[in-house]
């Protein structure tokens, strides 16, 4: 095994028993600002340059270019999405960072690919522990969620892990979700900020409407035509690893219900993920759907070595 792939393994492994934490989840340090398109790459190419940019404000804002909360919000995304680390008083880019963003060996530099958007929206959902994330793609089965609802929602979902955090709190955390996936709002003028500021709005997960007056975050459940095959596979892949480690085969129940599972977090409806998955199986001959014989469906690995396939794929 080469040196970055040992080290990728050993992330894997860190990974798979944080899988189910919910522990620690955050419900700020965003300073109120979504991902900005250029974001990610421009941290990326800061932290390769100058591992200790954040060892001062000062540093930090002439190297990016931007104001101090802001540089706050670009850290703490880049820390949520699991694409840098600190090591002393350095910060350095993840094997994930590098697999993704690295100029010359990185699978999408600049996040133009759709593919690299569903990676993105994955990590925050599944590995971010952002407490407005967990709740409306993990927890909440409706498709239609009043606003209000969602913000007390999260302030419960603190209550049960032991935490305080105040309705203030909740509500500002909630409107950092809305205006990553949503464009502008419907009970008022568009934003041009809003409307410019986030790539993740191209996926078109969560849309705010006035239901009788009342705000209202409608989930698109459905198809989701963006969503290419290696983007599933990078899901696929960590789903797996990270609850059924060792198992040959994941109930379609299982890939569609779960918390943290494709369906969930990509807010699929069981046809299309079905369809997705016999895609897969089309693609990658290790794998395939059968009846599991009690009326339900298996997505079942057919030799050892089809989840580095599906790791193949996905980058």
């Amino acid at each position: 095994m080469k040196a970055g792939e040992a080290m990728i393994a050993a992330d894997a492994a860190r990974d798979t028993r944080a899988w189910q934490d919910d522990r620690s989840l955050k419900f700020s340090g965003h300073e109120s600002f979504v991902i900005r398109y250029g974001w990610l790459p421009k941290l990326h190419g800061a932290v390769v340059e100058t591992p200790e940019i954040f060892s001062s404000d000062e540093r930090a804002i002439l190297a990016l270019g931007l104001g101090r909360n802001m540089v706050k919000s670009i850290r703490f995304w880049g820390d949520a999405l699991g694409l840098i680390r600190q090591e002393g008083r350095s910060v350095v880019p993840t094997d994930l960072a590098v697999r993704l963003l690295d100029p010359v060996t990185g699978r999408d530099p600049y996040l133009e690919d759709v593919g690299s958007l569903w990676r993105l929206h994955w990590l925050l959902v599944t590995r971010a522990r952002l407490g407005a994330w967990a709740t409306l793609f993990m927890d909440v089965r409706d498709a239609v969620i009043p606003r209000e609802r969602l913000v007390a929602s999260v302030v419960g979902r603190a209550e049960t892990l032991g935490s305080r955090v105040s309705p203030a709190t909740a509500a500002a955390h909630v409107d950092i979700l809305v205006r990553t996936y949503h464009a502008g709002r419907n009970d008022g003028p568009t934003i041009v900020e809003d409307a410019l500021g986030c790539p993740l709005q191209e996926l078109d997960l969560v849309r705010q409407e006035a239901v009788l007056g009342t705000p209202t975050l409608r989930l698109s459940r459905g198809p989701k035509p963006t969503l290419d095959l290696p983007a599933l596979a990078f899901a696929l892949h960590d789903f797996w690893t990270g609850t059924a480690p060792g198992s040959s085969a994941i109930a379609l129940r299982s890939l569609m219900l779960a918390r943290r599972s494709p369906g969930m977090v990509f807010v699929l409806d069981e046809a299309s993920l079905h369809e997705r998955l016999a895609a897969l199986c089309a693609t990658i001959a290790g794998f395939e759907l059968r009846d599991d014989g009690a009326g339900g469906v298996d997505l079942v690995a057919t030799r050892p070595a089809a989840l580095d396939e599906l790791e193949s794929l996905a980058w």
